[in-house]
C-alpha cells in the first residue's frame, strides 16, 4: 500500500487509477502524504508520534528544498518504522 498509495485520500496519480504508475509520478510527496495519515492514525490511538512527527517534518523541508534524494530517503526510513509500529503478529491469538 505504501509503495503506491493510489486511491488513498490525498494521492495524486499522474495517469488512470487501474494503469502502472507512471515514472511522473510524484511518489515522493505522495509517500509524504500516507506517511502523514498514518501518523494521524497512530495519534489517534494514543499513541507517542514525536519521533515519527520529527522524521515527516525533516522530510517535508526536504522535499520543500528540492532535495529530492534526501527527501525520499526520509520518507522510505519513516514508512519502515511506521511499519514495524504496527505490523501485527502473525499466526494465532495468545491465550490469557
Amino acid at each position: 500500500m505504501t509503495q503506491w498509495p493510489r486511491g488513498l485520500v490525498d494521492y495524486v496519480p499522474a495517469g488512470a487509477a487501474e494503469e502502472t504508475p507512471s515514472p511522473d509520478e510524484d511518489r515522493t510527496g505522495n509517500r509524504l502524504r500516507i506517511a502523514a495519515r498514518l501518523i494521524g492514525l497512530l495519534r489517534a490511538g494514543g499513541e507517542d508520534v514525536d519521533r515519527e512527527l520529527a522524521t515527516l517534518a525533516e522530510a517535508e523541508r526536504a522535499y520543500a528544498a528540492k532535495e529530492p534524494a534526501r527527501a525520499t530517503e526520509l520518507v522510505e526510513r519513516l514508512l519502515g518504522a511506521l511499519d514495524a509500529r504496527t505490523r501485527r503478529p502473525t499466526g494465532p491469538e495468545p491465550t490469557p
